[in-house]
């Protein structure tokens, strides 16, 4: 398996506009129920790799902006979401995460995006021993970001569109 054939494989489970994300991941296991070891292993390691992708400074702030709270886990979710929506959202999402509030289509973002699930597929998938998977799973080093937290003006200012839309005082104050 390769990077396109990843983006393939989540694409055709559907996307955010028109399922839950969690109805994408059960898509995305069926996919993957009865493939080999390998491609399995292949699959979760491009798809950590692509998560490591986005692990950069303004998707983090985005996040922010986006959940009102950050955590790893959270961060994780959010990067997982962005995924979800597929090859083309993903690399413009990485290019200007302000782009998000150009498909994003959600009432309740502190709820609905997360894509925790997709780090799961393949052990879903997978018959045998989920211990013979993890072995093989390769763990890309997250870089490391060290950067003073911005303003909340420096946020609107960065984030427009975004925090236009999601920016959650109440939601910033109550969550952190």
């Amino acid at each position: 398996m390769n990077e396109e054939e990843f983006w393939e494989l989540v694409e055709s489970s559907g996307s955010p506009d028109n399922c839950s994300p969690e109805e994408q991941c059960v898509r995305i296991t069926k996919k993957l129920s009865g493939k080999s070891k390998e491609e399995l292993v292949a699959f979760a390691n491009i798809h950590r790799e692509i998560l490591c992708k986005a692990y950069t400074w303004p998707m983090l702030k985005a996040s922010f902006v986006l959940l009102s709270y950050i955590s790893d886990d959270v961060f994780e979710d959010f990067r997982n979401w962005v995924i979800l929506n597929g090859k083309k959202r993903f690399y413009e999402t990485l290019d200007n995460p302000d782009n998000i509030a150009s498909y994003i289509q959600v009432q309740d973002p502190v709820e609905e995006v997360t894509g925790e699930a997709l780090l799961y597929v393949c052990d879903e998938a997978w018959d045998g021993d989920i211990e013979d998977l993890e072995e093989e799973y390769v763990y890309p080093e997250d870089p490391v970001i060290e950067d003073d937290w911005p303003s909340e003006k420096e946020l609107k200012q960065e984030f427009p569109k975004l925090y236009d839309q999601f920016w959650d005082e109440e939601n910033v104050r109550t969550l952190n």
